[in-house]
């Protein structure tokens, strides 16, 4: 490997525990804060000593692997907007499409709004998904599209939109596009300004603009809260308000950032999902 190319390797979670997660970021090791994570380490001070601030630390440009999807990790980390966690979710996304592009022979139609660093829009995209791409922030969208390219994906049928994800929601009720898929993320940076987005106040109207997106051969709406302490009952509940008169089957259950097998799963979150019939697994 030349010494200015690309590193691509993939992600690790290491250890957890004292409030914070250790983490292989291709070849750098690095730890973050992570209240949920009150237990003791497993692993020695030497190796969490070994870890990196990637914030005082210059550090050349680098991909990172997670799973199937390949990111441009932008300077000083910011592996939490890259959302680990949402991994098996995402690799779910890409068997859904695949399985709807197979039924009915032609690609599924997938919403991702809130987009962020585009983890499921990649993932629905390399399955063949045509996908619309939400977000406020214009760079955020040029990283993922960044990240598309480095998955050879800048071809494919994704429609990048910088604006307010709920406005562009329910102008959509106006229009005659509907989406199979629809994915709603809400997560918002601390050093970020992308809208006034609150989750008492918001979800529950937007779920019920999102209901009148799906189309006739709908395969489901995903909903991820990564801040706060929402229960997942309170998200099952609002899912079924909302999608129960479509048939098909709701869940919901905690997040979690996961590694070995005899490693601590670490809690990042809430999901619910609504799976019509068709489709649920």
């Amino acid at each position: 490997m030349a010494e200015n190319e690309l590193n691509v390797e993939d992600y690790a979670l290491l250890d957890s525990g004292g409030g914070r997660v250790l983490e292989r970021l291709g070849n750098i090791v690095t730890s973050r804060p992570c209240p949920a994570a009150w237990w003791r380490r497993k692993l020695p001070g030497s190796e969490w000593r070994k870890a990196v601030d990637l914030k005082r630390e210059p550090q050349t440009p680098q991909r990172l692997k997670i799973g199937s999807v390949r990111f441009q990790m932008p300077r000083g980390g910011a592996v939490r907007g890259l959302a680990p966690e949402l991994r098996p979710h995402w690799e779910r996304v890409g068997a859904l499409c695949a399985a709807f592009a197979e039924k009915n022979r032609l690609p599924a139609r997938v919403l991702h709004l809130f987009g962020g660093a585009g983890g499921i829009t990649l993932a629905a995209a390399q399955a063949g998904a045509a996908v619309t791409h939400v977000d406020v922030s214009a760079e955020a969208i040029q990283r993922v599209r960044e990240s598309a390219a480095i998955n050879t994906l800048a071809n494919r049928d994704i429609r990048w939109v910088v604006d307010d994800p709920v406005k562009f929601a329910q102008r959509e009720r106006t229009q005659t596009v509907r989406h199979d898929l629809i994915v709603i993320d809400p997560f918002v940076p601390k050093d970020a300004k992308r809208g006034s987005f609150e989750l008492e106040r918001d979800l529950g109207p937007l779920l019920g603009t999102v209901s009148g997106l799906l189309s006739d051969k709908s395969i489901g709406v995903m909903l991820f809260c990564r801040q706060g302490s929402v229960s997942p009952t309170t998200l099952l509940n609002l899912m079924r308000q909302e999608f129960n008169v479509f048939g098909g089957g709701v869940e919901s259950g905690e997040l979690l950032l996961k590694g070995m097998e005899d490693m601590a799963a670490v809690p990042c979150g809430t999901f619910a999902l609504w799976l019509s019939k068709r489709d649920k697994a």
